[in-house]
């Protein structure tokens, strides 16, 4: 495909995504885990300095770009993109964090955000899985804190939970499935959101912290939204190359 029918395509699976409720939430292709919120092992806690957080030309230095993950085009979201999110709330409070991720607005905030669209088996006339990356830094401890919050609403609300997207349209959650967070970065959580319109569909969503900085992965499956995944190539290879930009930054 061409440059340009690959926008047009691109462009495609991100209105697909948008008309899910999710624009800019955020793995592997693991099965369904059994965990609480699906952590990694818990590892000592560290005694060096807290590492800085990366600037947002540094985080748009860190973000995949096109040709680097094989069969996956990653694209840059638009400003007007980004911003449709919105606000998304839960009237469960437990589970704000988890309604969070279908919007723009987040607690604690970022201090500094980038967002990336990609789509995988990508042709002319089709879309096969598509979803986003959000990479933030964060601010003392707030990056923890965004990981054990995520972690402790996959816990409570795996029954679903009342909520409503950015435009104030309902994007209720049928039932909420932890999984097995991939063994990167410092720490990570992963599950699905299974929502409750006619699709049926079913997004999954990947979280690793490295140091101050947070990704966020999600994804779904255009052409049948009850099959979404996450490349566990993509993962990894973003994960990468946002440690390699923290080691830099420590440097």
């Amino acid at each position: 495909m061409n440059e340009s029918g690959a926008k047009r395509t691109m462009g495609a699976a991100i209105a697909a995504v948008a008309a899910l409720g999710l624009m800019t939430g955020c793995g592997s292709d693991s099965g369904d885990g059994t965990s609480d919120g699906a952590k990694q092992d818990d590892k000592p806690a560290s005694t060096a300095p807290a590492a800085k957080p990366l600037s947002a030309p540094a985080l748009e230095r860190a973000t995949l770009t096109k040709g680097e993950v094989k069969g996956i085009e990653v694209q840059k979201m638009t400003d007007k993109e980004v911003s449709e999110g919105g606000s998304s709330k839960s009237a469960k409070a437990e589970c704000q964090p988890l309604a969070a991720l279908m919007g723009t607005s987040y607690d604690p905030a970022p201090k500094a955000s980038v967002h990336r669209a990609y789509a995988t088996d990508l042709t002319k006339a089709k879309v096969g899985g598509a979803g986003l990356i959000r990479i933030s830094s964060y601010g003392p401890g707030d990056a923890e804190r965004t990981i054990k919050d995520l972690r402790e609403a996959v816990t409570a609300c795996r029954g679903g939970f009342p909520a409503e997207d950015g435009t104030g349209a309902k994007a209720d959650v049928t039932k909420v499935t932890p999984l097995d967070a991939p063994k990167r970065g410092d720490e990570g959580v992963a599950f699905s959101l299974h929502d409750a319109g006619k699709e049926n569909a079913v997004i999954k969503f990947t979280v690793v912290r490295t140091g101050p900085q947070v990704t966020v992965f999600f994804g779904v499956n255009i052409a049948d939204p009850a099959k979404s995944e996450i490349p566990a190539a993509l993962v990894d290879a973003q994960v990468t190359k946002v440690e390699k930009a923290a080691r830099g930054a420590a440097s």
